[in-house]
């Protein structure tokens, strides 16, 4: 493998007509502007090595060819003295002598010498090295954008703690998609030295708002994906979300002055919101005020922003019915249709490049659920996607449950066909969009079916759909065999694409229970929810790491510091 130094990452019609490419998605600025089509962006992982096997192979035929000519071709005039004319006949008038004369004017010392004065290159990377390459080819789907991890893996002087856990996340990918458990044992190493050494970055005043410090603790909770075995995995994922939760609100608003900071803000902002639905809770307050800040450096135009500034009022509202804020089967309906119509008007105008084909087979039933999958221009849109599915199922299982609630009340708060008209349209829709994300399952698993996927790497996009899927296997209105064929489509991503956290996942499916700190069907709770909230966002503090398990960490906010403990 040939390193071909940086090359260039913008799109095709940019590097053409040599003209600054923004790398925008789904299209960048340049060809936005000409009203052309952007052909989008190459892999970087592989344009930076090229396979020289090939070119090598024949060099060494010709090479050999050439050398055997020379040492077997006849001698077309021996030499002659040059005093009588006669030939010599010695050493050098037979040309197999040659070799002789060769080994015996070459001494040893002048051969170790030789040898020394040669390139010492191995053609095989080492671990590290590998593990590295693993983390940089995951980088695109777990992080949206390669230019994030560019940024700030690519320099020189890469901070020690964000290279700790870079090593334990692409040894941890490694060894699920080897099938070496020698090398997991690498790897959870590296994962608690990372730990260390984001503690002592934590504690100074300096390294603490670094970029690297933040990006650190995200590639951490990336690692309890990959390698979380049990149920634990699942909150510590949570407990490294709620530290960068925290690292961002340190940050403040001088985070956004920069690309690298705007982009983290964003997938913090993301996996915060997951979390928030999971658990039940709202957005922190702080968020959104940082969100507001954040509003005048990013285009908000776009529908991933929209989409998540009504997800963030969908959390507060499902919080608000919990803590019985909003009482009431009236008042509560009224609200949860208000938030569903603003995701439907959301999604009726979406770009062309938003819009999914469907296509309809009657093959592979254990890959395409009910003979049709969906085709997105873009992984993360179908991500985006889903996220509205997801909420959308919430909302109307809520306006469900307080129909059902009302109709057995001794006061009838809606007549018979409002009752009936209301709980058919919620069933009908929470179904539609239980199709909608089992037909999005192909898109994200890489398979015959997706003709982009280039098999075990490519395949950790399939992270974005474990919590879909799972909340489609457990509805109440899920069949038997749909909430099999999720099981085993969660189990299949974890045996094939080496997400751990998915066979985990399959099983509490199986067993119809919930992981632990979920809540997806939360039951209003007096007095309580607001200390719960209070007690999440705060935290515990845990015991030393050094006398705790692996995955038992949350990460601080005081008035000087934020550390793990």
């Amino acid at each position: 493998m040939v390193y071909c130094g940086k090359p260039s990452a913008g799109c095709l019609e940019c590097r053409k007509r040599k003209t600054r490419c923004d790398r925008s998605t789904p299209s960048c600025s340049q060809c936005v502007r000409a009203h052309r089509t952007c052909p989008g962006y190459r892999n970087q992982l592989d344009l930076m090595f090229r396979n020289e096997s090939d070119a090598v192979k024949v060099k060494a035929v010709k090479s050999k060819q050439i050398s055997r000519t020379k040492s077997t071709s006849p001698v077309e005039q021996l030499p002659r003295n040059p005093a009588s004319g006669e030939e010599l006949d010695d050493d050098f008038s037979q040309g197999h002598n040659v070799a002789k004369y060769s080994k015996m004017h070459v001494n040893n010392s002048d051969a170790l010498r030789i040898k020394n004065m040669m390139p010492n290159y191995s053609m095989f990377p080492t671990l590290e090295e590998r593990s590295f390459a693993f983390f940089g080819a995951m980088a695109p789907t777990w992080f949206r954008t390669f230019d994030l991890v560019e940024t700030l893996c690519s320099k020189a002087d890469i901070e020690e703690h964000l290279q700790a856990g870079i090593s334990a996340v692409g040894l941890a990918s490694f060894s699920n998609a080897s099938h070496a458990p020698e090398i997991m044992a690498r790897a959870r190493k590296d994962y608690v030295k990372a730990l260390q050494l984001t503690n002592e970055a934590l504690r100074s005043p300096t390294a603490v708002k670094k970029d690297s410090t933040l990006f650190s603790v995200m590639v951490l909770s990336i690692y309890e994906i990959i390698s979380g075995n049990n149920e634990r995995s699942l909150d510590s994922w949570a407990e490294h979300i709620k530290g960068a939760a925290a690292l961002v609100k340190l940050r403040g608003n001088e985070q956004f002055k920069s690309p690298a900071g705007q982009r983290m803000f964003l997938q913090v902002t993301s996996n915060l919101m997951l979390s928030c639905i999971q658990r039940t809770l709202p957005m922190p307050e702080h968020i959104i005020e940082l969100r507001d800040e954040a509003a005048n450096y990013m285009d908000t135009d776009s529908p991933a922003w929209r989409l998540s500034g009504i997800i963030i009022d969908f959390t507060i509202f499902r919080s608000k019915v919990r803590d019985c804020e909003v009482v009431g089967p009236r008042n509560v309906i009224k609200e949860a249709l208000e938030i569903d119509q603003r995701f439907i008007n959301e999604f009726e105008n979406l770009p062309e490049e938003w819009k999914y084909e469907t296509v309809y087979t009657t093959e592979n039933p254990h890959l395409v659920w009910n003979g049709n999958y969906h085709i997105y221009r873009e992984y993360w849109m179908s991500h985006i996607w889903n996220g509205m599915r997801t909420c959308r199922i919430l909302l109307h299982e809520l306006i469900r449950d307080q129909l059902l609630a009302a109709s057995t009340a001794i006061t009838l708060l809606f007549t018979d066909d409002e009752n009936a008209m209301q709980l058919n349209e919620s069933i009908k829709i929470m179904l539609e969009m239980q199709s909608d994300i089992l037909a999005s399952v192909p898109h994200h698993t890489p398979s015959l079916l997706n003709q982009s996927s280039s098999g075990l790497l490519d395949g950790s996009r399939s992270y974005f759909v474990l919590w879909p899927l799972f909340l489609v296997g457990s509805m109440d209105l899920s069949t038997e065999s749909i909430r099999n064929w999720a099981a085993a489509r969660l189990r299949n991503i974890g045996k094939t694409v080496g997400i751990r956290q998915a066979v985990v996942i399959s099983d509490i499916l199986t067993r119809r229970a919930l992981p632990i700190g979920w809540d997806t069907k939360p039951t209003p709770q007096l007095m309580s929810h607001q200390e719960r909230i209070h007690k999440y966002w705060n935290g515990e503090k845990l015991d030393d790491l050094s006398n705790s398990q692996l995955h038992e960490h949350s990460l601080q906010i005081g008035e000087s510091e934020v550390s793990y403990a």
